[in-house]
Order: structure tokens, then sequence, then C-alpha cells
């Protein structure tokens, strides 16, 4: 169930980039929250409703034993056989442009971290450099596409005379499991955070919105969050823990200890200084 729980997650995963783009709207106030909200009912009920059709066009009794023996290729197996060659060609561009446009816009939120970070301080001041026309974070851009670049060669590199679907197969589980890894203990963190914050800054809203939900949310996240531990060599297809799991984890953990190190050698030098300009409209 720990699995299932963080492949869950996984599903959701970007759910949370609205506030990414907070600067650049008219209402941050308002804008952020309404487009988290409506991002969360919609996946959810698309999921829902794609899980009831799969489930209705298989069979109840057949669904699981037809996900078994064809796993991700269920649907185009299903299509291939009710549907003419055309609409299977279709449904495959459809994916293929789906995946593109999740990682353009896993690209724009990572970009807008370097930015702020570089901004902050915390990270290397260049990165904060943005385009004149346009300005997009491009030196944000530029790094993440760089990183994405040399994760694929290192990947590519140990392939070399496997399966050609090895490097696909292989970097996406472990990328995948290791970021739902670190979404959910952020997820957590961040609603104990949102505590700490209205205790910090009194506020007319309501005791349910300033301590129980955050409360129960975080305890909730991380118990799922130690279920993603229990369960992470499953997630990976690893019969038992072994030394893959542990430093997936390390990577994810690891730069997280260093930032907290970080924010609390430059907090107080940020506070001091005077205000950045936010990212422009553009």
């Amino acid at each position: 169930m720990g699995a299932v729980m963080a492949f869950t997650i996984a599903a959701f995963m970007g759910f949370e980039s609205g506030t990414i783009y907070n600067e650049e709207v008219k209402d941050p106030k308002r804008t952020a929250r309404r487009a988290t909200m409506i991002a969360v009912v919609i996946i959810a009920c698309f999921y829902a409703f794609s899980a009831f059709a799969v489930a209705v066009g298989e069979g109840a009794s057949n669904v699981i034993g037809a996900s078994v023996e064809l796993g991700p290729d269920l649907i185009f197996a299903f299509f291939g056989a009710h549907a003419p060659l055309w609409f299977v060609d279709l449904a495959n561009i459809l994916f293929i442009t789906s995946l593109f446009a999740a990682l353009l816009a896993f690209h724009n939120v990572i970009a807008r971290y370097f930015y702020a970070m570089g901004r902050g301080g915390a990270l290397p001041k260049l990165l904060s450099t943005t385009s004149r026309t346009t300005h997009a974070p491009v030196a944000g851009s530029l790094a993440q596409s760089t990183l994405g670049l040399l994760v694929i060669l290192i990947f590519a590199v140990i392939s070399h005379g496997k399966d050609p679907m090895y490097v696909v197969f292989t970097m996406f589980t472990w990328m995948t499991n290791s970021a739902a890894y670190g979404l959910v203990l952020l997820m957590s963190l961040t609603s104990f955070a949102v505590i700490g914050y209205f205790k910090r800054n009194r506020t007319s809203d309501s005791v349910i919105t300033r301590v129980i939900a955050p409360l129960i949310a975080g305890i909730a996240l991380a118990y799922v969050f130690m279920q993603i531990i229990i369960n992470f060599e499953i997630l990976l297809g690893m019969e038992e823990p072994g030394m893959l799991g542990y430093v997936l984890q390390g990577i994810v953990i690891l730069p997280g200890l260093i930032a907290w190190v970080l924010a609390l050698v430059i907090g107080s030098s940020a506070r001091k200084a005077p205000k950045a300009n936010k990212l422009p409209v553009g």
C-alpha cells in the first residue's frame, strides 16, 4: 500500500507549481490558491474517470490480469482491438505531446526555482539573470537544460550494450520515485511550517485554517513518507533493500540539509538587504 501511495503522489506531481508563478499574476493572494485547487480537482476527477473507463472497457474481472500482462500498453492494446488504426496513432501522438507538455511545465518550474535561489543568495547570483526582452529566467532555464542533458548522458553511457529501452525505464523509475519521495517530504514540512507562519503572523483566519487543517495534512503526509521509505525498494523494482535505494534517497535529502544550513547562514543578511525586484510580467 505504501508503494501505491507513493505512485499516487507522483501522479499528482506538479499541482503545487501554481505558486511558482505568483510573482507574474495580477492577484497573487487569490490566483495561486484557485489554480492549485482547480488543478487538484481536475486531476483527481480525470484519473478517477480514466480508471473507471479502463475497468469498464476491460471488464472488472479481467482488468487486473490485463494490467499485469500488458502494463503501460494496456490502453493502446484496447484501442487496437476496438478502434481503427488512425485512432491508435492519434492516441500515441497525444501521449507523446502530453509528455512534452509535462516536461516543459517541470522545466519552467525548475528554472524559476533556480532564479529565486540565485536571487536569494542560496545559489550563484548568475542564475537570477533574466531575458531583456521576455524577462524569462533564462539563466535558470539553461542551467536546467544542462543538468537534464548531463543526467540523460550518464544513463545513456550506463545503458550501453543493454536493452535500448533500459535508459527510459530505469531513468524514469529512479527519478520519478525519488521525486515523489522528496515531494512528500516537502509537503509534510510545508504543512507544519504553515502552523509556524500563522503563529508569527496573526490573521483573521479560523483555527481550522491556521492549525487543524495543516496539522492533519502534515501528520498524514508524514505517514505516507514513512511508507515510501519502507517500500522504496519495491518502487525501484528491487527484491530487497540495497545501496541503490539509500543513494537515491540521499541525493534527495542531502541538498535539503545543505540548503537548510545555507538558509541559516544567509538568512540574517538577507533580511537586512534591500528588497529585490520581482520577476516582471512578460
